[in-house]
């Protein structure tokens, strides 16, 4: 088993006539080819370093050759892996939780992709009445090998039999069969509903590859399988690829997260809809083909490890919300807690080149109006990409500091990046010194190379460099007792982890006997170097900037004639290999028989990551193969743990970018190096989808585009789009135009309102966390996740849900002044009302709404039924969370509404005091009543109630306002009746403003109950 640690170890549309499913999906083929044609690479040449008076070695191309493969699923060469024997079942003993059994090879070996393993075990445990766990494993497993296959619970969190389900209290039931070979099925115990079925495929385990496939239904709908940029509905002609890779925007390959469970939707022919949930508990490299009628699970070693969820609440009904909160309270953990302050709107980009930039953009943004919560830094900081370091020249010590304290003097923050990888010091330049990497070396905590038994010297951003093997207790003190260090001359307030896939940039430790060149410049142009500018603008940019766009291409071509004339190394070449071929007793872990479709150029498994012969320095050397796509989630399980001693008692706050399943307790994430394009932005609704399934709801992408140029009308819109997700960030890279939002007049004026609708409504974000903290709900939400039973929903998002009462409906193509929407539910009643007039809409079911939408504007409706609290917005977090609140209470087809608000401090890892307010409109009565001891002194200023009137017809939304005011109102607060009379009644077209109502609650707005009625 791996070392263990003393400190907290790592837990592991169609709408009638024109529907919004074809738009969805016709906008998406649209737009996928124009994502497609900008992936290519960059030849690399000799550069000289800006910040230092020495040329700097670049490495040659040819350390990046590696054999050409071509992946399995794309090989008609390939061995049917189903023609395998499978294996029998026997000697079955009951274990009171279920049951086991041994499973032997049904026939000679196969060897399809591995060596076969003959004997297996087979668990069958009912951990609590709605999880049903299957574990298959070798029989025989020596200490040594026993990481091989099973994931320790050190490393990943792994779920438990409750103590008192048994096969009799259990929402699932398991059975199988031996005829021919061992299959297996699931099925609901209430229903007979087949779940999962590996009837007529058999069970393939091999030490380098295993199968399990399964039948499907007609027309499946399967959701999450995250990371992917794909279509939120995966789809049944799809293969989603799990290894961690650096390679940004890379649309239905993998990407850098590793989060394999699955929801799967069934809508049952209008019977009735009904959900479930798969989470398969795996690390290594894999593949999930998604086919017509079957689902294929292969991976690349391991175990089964195989986590049914029934989907079903106490009253038996299932439902997608229901399956996904189960996987993330009894799988994985539910994600931790934000501070406050960590919504607000942030600004980053990698080119901000000293400090007095930095300035300019924080009082650019003050001078706009423009909220700004914090400001981050990306490589720019350091000393030729090194970690904790500072570039004195531009960011010298102490005036950085000096600049970081006036921040937090405004109330606002700072936050660094930190690679993963460490610069490693020359040997042969005695000045060449980077304490660092030598107080690591002097522990010995760095992953090593199996070849020399030294380090494994991989290259990134700094030249040759290591990576810590957080299986060590070591690797954990080291990397924590550096950010301690580190935070003595930066007073930073947060840490942006990256390239923590962990990314390489040559293929094997190509720094063997080279690290006298160190620093080494990456083998390819990096952005910033000579003849590098970026030219390349979204679409539509032909069509608003005809002038800008010709001297774009102007400029591109005579930048790509230069280019062309300048000493480019040569292609790196490579050989063309096939498969290779299992060979008895050995495993291929560089280029294993079965070839995942990876990304990567030539699509081996070392090409852009640490190799997987590389060891770790456990007691059983553990290697990359099992661990790669672990790594992300361990460094940002270092971090948090740093943080957590770095401020005691206060909520840590990183973001990484490699995750896996379980990685939200201690982090969050944003969704990469995308590009400047509308495709990228509308892919970004279902990424952010995908992590809210995941239990990572602090996700958001890189707003207006990380790479290449935005303009103004593609970072107006992303702006207002990315002001309803929960992490909220501008971010792009050097060598193409600046993109903050006051460059722009219209930007500006798009994200002035987008802000203002957020930081108005920030209380009603951190409560869905609070509940998606303690209970797995969702923050952002699928029109099908909140309205299960309208199956026209399926495919719809290019809108979305915040929490279950706001509608989001943002536009996501060039050149227009409307969007198309549907409005859910309308045709039960549900009721719709317009965030900004509160005028309700008018619309029949499924229909697709056409809805204004000028440039400055996102459309943003509220859910009948609903009681919000607000806050008049500010420049700060802060600033708004001390202004009086204000309740917008909009009825639903009852003339009712509920709602609830969270409160705490806003950072403590475990609060006080918190409170709980419950809100509740019935009957003309407006009522709430809290419960906690956390004391919010901001009065209630306002209400605010909407949809007021007779129903004509409420199965089609059809109400006649009220035509006249109150005639009295009635207000008791703290249980005792107060005096209305100066209390200011406005009313027209169904909308009743109540204000001056801060005389009553100086003491705070819900430090007693109240009640407000009307008689009308």
């Amino acid at each position: 088993m791996f070392i263990q640690r003393n400190d907290p170890p790592p837990l592991c549309k169609r709408a009638a006539g024109a529907c919004s499913t074809r738009n969805s999906r016709m906008f998406f083929h649209k737009i996928l080819a124009s994502l497609v044609a900008f992936s290519g690479t960059t030849s690399a040449q000799s550069i000289t370093a800006t910040n230092t008076n020495r040329e700097i070695p670049t490495l040659s191309p040819q350390i990046n050759a590696l054999p050409s493969l071509t992946p399995t699923v794309l090989d008609p060469t390939a061995p049917d892996s189903q023609a395998c024997p499978g294996y029998k079942a026997a000697n079955v003993a009951d274990s009171g939780s279920g049951f086991t059994a041994d499973l032997t090879i049904a026939g000679s070996n196969c060897q399809a992709f591995g060596n076969d393993i003959s004997d297996l075990v087979l668990e069958v445990q009912y951990q609590t009445k709605e999880r049903l766990n299957v574990r298959i494993y070798p029989k025989h497993l020596a200490p040594e090998n026993r990481t091989r296959y099973v994931i320790p619970e050190s490393v990943v969190e792994q779920p438990e039999w409750d103590g008192k389900t048994t096969a009799g209290s259990s929402d699932l039931k398991l059975d199988w069969s031996n005829d021919p070979t061992f299959q297996f099925r699931i099925s609901r115990v209430s229903t007979g509903e087949e779940l999962f079925s590996t009837y007529g495929h058999v069970v393939v385990y091999e030490d380098q590859y295993l199968e399990l496939v399964t039948n499907m239904i007609d027309d499946y709908n399967i959701y999450g399988l995250a990371e992917n940029i794909h279509d939120f509905r995966l789809g049944n002609n799809y293969t989603q690829t799990y290894y961690a890779v650096d390679a940004g925007n890379s649309i239905d390959g993998n990407v850098y997260g590793t989060i394999p469970f699955y929801q799967e939707t069934r809508y049952n022919n209008g019977a009735g809809t009904t959900s479930h949930g798969l989470y398969a508990r795996n690390a290594h490299g894999q593949e999930w083909l998604l086919r017509n009628s079957t689902l294929t699970y292969r991976t690349l070693g391991g175990s089964f490890d195989l986590y049914f969820l029934s989907g079903q609440d106490a009253a038996g009904k299932s439902s997608a919300l229901t399956t996904i909160a189960q996987f993330q309270k009894g799988c994985i953990g539910l994600p931790a807690m934000q501070m406050y302050w960590t919504f607000g709107f942030h600004q980053c980009r990698w080119g901000y080149e000293n400090i007095s930039v930095l300035q300019d953009v924080v009082e650019g943004h003050r001078a706009a109006n423009i909220p700004l919560e914090s400001i981050w830094n990306d490589l720019d900081i350091y000393y030729l990409y090194r970690d904790f370091t500072h570039d004195q020249n531009t960011y010298p010590v102490p005036a950085f500091a000096e600049f970081i304290e006036s921040l937090h003097a405004n109330g606002q923050h700072y936050v660094p990046i930190m690679d993963s990888n460490i610069y490693v010091n020359n040997p042969g330049n005695a000045s060449d010194v980077y304490a660092t990497f030598e107080r690591g070396a002097d522990l010995e905590t760095y992953i090593r190379d199996p070849t020399t038994g030294d380090f494994y010297y991989g290259d990134n951003w700094p030249g040759f460099s290591v990576w810590a093997d957080f299986l060590l207790q070591s690797s954990y003190n080291w990397w924590r007792d550096e950010i301690l260090l580190y935070h003595k001359t930066l007073p930073f307030d947060g840490i942006w982890v990256d390239l923590n896939e962990a990314s390489s940039f040559c293929a094997g430790s190509c720094g063997n006997g080279k690290l006298d060149q160190n620093p080494a410049h990456p083998p390819f142009l990096l952005p910033g170097d000579p003849l590098t500018f970026d030219f390349n603008y979204p679409e539509g940019f032909n069509v608003t900037n005809v002038t800008e766009a010709a001297s774009a291409s102007s400029a591109s071509s005579s930048q790509a004639a230069a280019l062309s004339t300048a000493p480019i190394l040569p292609i790196p070449t490579t050989t063309t290999q096939g498969r290779t071929e299992p060979t008895p007793g050995i495993r291929n872990l560089d280029f294993p028989p079965y070839v995942i479709d990876n990304v990567q150029a030539g699509h081996a498994l070392g090409k852009g990551s640490i190799a997987p012969n590389a060891t770790h320095n456990d007691a059983y050397n553990t290697t990359e193969y099992e661990m790669h796509n672990l790594f992300g989630y361990q460094i940002a399980n270092a971090t948090y743990h740093a943080l957590v001693e770095l401020f005691p008692g206060r909520r840590p706050f990183t973001v990484t970018r490699s995750t896996f399943a379980g990685s939200g307790k201690v982090t969050s994430h944003w969704g990469g190096d995308n590009t400047s394009t509308f495709g990228s932005m509308f892919l970004s609704i279902a990424q952010a989808l995908t992590f809210m399934m995941s239990g990572i709801p602090m996700f958001g992408a890189d707003t207006c585009g990380f790479s290449r140029n935005t303009d103004y009308e593609l970072c107006s819109r992303w702006m207002e789009l990315s002001a309803f997700f929960p992490f909220y960030r501008n971010h792009n890279v050097k060598a193409t135009i600046s993109q903050e939002a006051y460059r722009w007049s219209s930007v500006a004026e798009a994200s002035r309102r987008a802000i203002s609708v957020r930081y108005s409504m920030l209380t009603y974000m951190y409560t869905l966390f609070y509940y998606a903290h303690t209970k797995g709900e969702t923050v952002m939400r699928a029109l099908a996740w909140e309205f299960p039973e309208d199956s026209s929903l399926r495919e719809t998002y290019s809108q979305f849900l915040l929490g279950p009462s706001i509608l989001v409906t943002p536009v996501l193509e060039p050149n227009v002044d409307y969007v198309n929407g549907v409005f859910p539910g309308v045709g039960e009643g549900v009721r719709w009302f317009d965030w900004y007039d509160l005028s309700e809409v008018k619309a029949a079911a499924q229909e697709n709404v056409t809805l204004s939408a000028p440039l400055e504007h996102i459309n943003v409706h509220v859910k009948g039924g609903t009681i919000l609290a607000l806050q008049e917005p500010r420049l700060t977090t802060a600033e708004t969370r001390n202004t009086p609140y204000t309740l917008l209470v909009a009825l639903d087809g009852q003339a009712k509404a509920s709602g609830s608000l969270y409160l705490d401090d806003g950072e403590s890892l475990e609060p006080n005091a918190t409170r709980l307010v419950k809100f509740d409109y019935t009957d003309s009565c407006l009522s709430f009543s809290s419960e906690g001891d956390y004391y919010a002194s901001q009065p209630l200023g306002n209400v605010t109630v909407t949809g007021l009137g007779e129903p004509v017809n409420p199965h089609n939304s059809t109400w006649t306002p009220v035509t006249c005011k109150p005639k009295s109102i009635h207000l008791k607060y703290g249980g005792g009746d107060s005096d209305p009379a100066t209390v200011a009644v406005g009313y027209n077209g169904g909308v009743l403003h109540v204000s001056n109502l801060a005389q009553f609650s100086q003491g705070g707005a819900f430090q007693k109950d109240l009640s407000l009625c009307f008689e009308w």
